[in-house]
């Protein structure tokens, strides 16, 4: 790793050798308070919990661009303090990305060399898009997430390494990526070396964004337990879009999906299943647009891995460690055409019926097991205000499935603020 960032940081250097102009800053901040109740007391036990994030960039006049984005969540602040030396971490600290980009600019195109560290424009996520077009977010109020600007993903990674983007003069953009998962790494005890391709494209009614990739997994021993300098036994493909037909400002169809770790070759001799449904990401989401409001109608399955991120699906998936996936539907219905005075105020509600163990392979051989899944209905509203330069956000969340069996864990609120500077 400290390799890895003595290289960063020489390509800084040297990089910055290009950029003659005074570098210009842009960035983004966050900050949400989670409260909801500890659901291993049987007693009201509320949980206050917070995380934030920053992201910032330096632009050297268009040529170099250098990015940081960092994360931090906090553990129950009413039953510790974080200021105090504790046996076990009371805080979790993640960089998001930390980046270096340098632009050259040709008669008829444009191409963009990076070394990263974290999350780099993952599958599944707009960020590329917003990056290499200009546009403003495509993805769904559903699935926000406060981890930074990229949002959830299709496939989250946390890894080191490099892209390549060549961006022609029309409206198409094509990249390559290269790097080291260690997200992976932490998961199975083992490196992974990933390549991706991504081809992303603007038309007047039509947005496109598709990643496909390979990963091979590195193993330090062979069948018989002896230490090899580089095995690699199998190979891996992932892959995930983001499809917009119409517009954001008018009615249109946005879908999103993917999947991960499917085996397309193994040496090894424990027989592995294909892709299990739990691994598969889809969310298909139609998008009316009304006089005064809009409605968001969507069906979707969200892995846990992608859930886990999400504003209004972490705290679901994590009360039970046994979820592997959601699926379900989310009805959201929103406006911003209210006012106090002359602020705009943006309100709505997200009605959505989640089943958390469903059985697919089971449904072929008994329809009837779709009785025993376990079902859920929760009702969230959200507010948001523009207040300070920035924007409050705050919603609750009702379990209206066991509001009658226990009111203090039917009920989470969060209280956010993000600004752009």
């Amino acid at each position: 790793m400290k390799k890895i960032l003595f290289a960063l940081a020489a390509f800084i250097a040297g990089s910055s050798l290009f950029a003659f102009d005074m570098p210009f800053f842009s960035g983004y901040a966050g900050f949400l308070g989670d409260i909801a109740h500890d659901s291993a007391s049987e007693d009201f036990d509320p949980e206050v919990k917070m995380e934030s994030f920053f992201s910032g960039q330096l632009d050297f006049g268009g040529k170099f661009l250098l990015r940081g984005e960092f994360y931090i969540a906090t553990e129950d602040l009413v039953d510790a303090n974080i200021f105090e030396d504790s046996d076990s971490p009371n805080a979790f600290f993640r960089i998001e990305e930390i980046s270096a980009t340098y632009k050259l600019s040709t008669l008829k195109s444009s191409h963009y060399f990076s070394l990263f560290l974290g999350s780099f424009e993952p599958i599944g996520s707009d960020i590329f898009l917003q990056r290499q077009f200009g546009i403003q977010p495509i993805g769904p109020r559903f699935t926000e997430s406060w981890h930074g600007i990229s949002g959830a993903s299709v496939y989250p990674f946390f890894g080191t390494g490099l892209s390549y983007v060549y961006h022609p003069e029309n409206s198409g953009a094509l990249a390559l990526y290269a790097y080291l998962n260690q997200q992976a790494e932490i998961e199975e005890t083992r490196k992974i070396i990933n390549t991706d391709i991504r081809l992303a494209r603007l038309y007047p009614n039509l947005t496109l964004d598709l990643s496909a990739g390979l990963s091979f997994p590195l193993e330090n021993k062979d069948a018989n337990g002896n230490e090899v300098v580089l095995l690699i036994q199998e190979v891996q493909l992932h892959a995930g879009f983001n499809i917009l037909l119409g517009n954001r400002y008018t009615t249109s169809l946005f879908a999103q999906g993917g999947f991960s770790d499917f085996v397309l070759t193994s040496s090894s001799s424990v027989k592995k299943d294909g892709i299990s449904f739990s691994d598969i990401y889809f969310y298909l989401e139609p998008r009316f647009h009304l006089r005064k409001a809009q409605i968001h109608i969507a069906a979707f399955n969200i892995p846990r891995k992608s859930a886990e991120d999400m504003l209004y699906l972490k705290e679901i998936i994590k009360s039970d460690q046994n979820i592997k996936n959601m699926l379900g539907v989310n009805i959201c219905t929103v406006t911003d055409n209210l006012y106090i005075g002359n602020t705009n105020i943006t309100f709505g509600i997200h009605s959505t019926l989640s089943i958390t163990d469903a059985n697919l392979k089971a449904l072929k051989d008994d329809f009837k097991v779709i009785k025993d899944w376990n079902y859920e209905v929760f009702v969230t509203p959200f507010l948001a205000v523009p207040v300070l330069g920035g924007t409050l956000n705050g919603s609750v969340t009702i379990n209206a499935t066991d509001i009658a069996k226990d009111v203090h864990s039917a009920l989470m609120g969060t209280v956010g603020f993000k600004t752009q500077f």
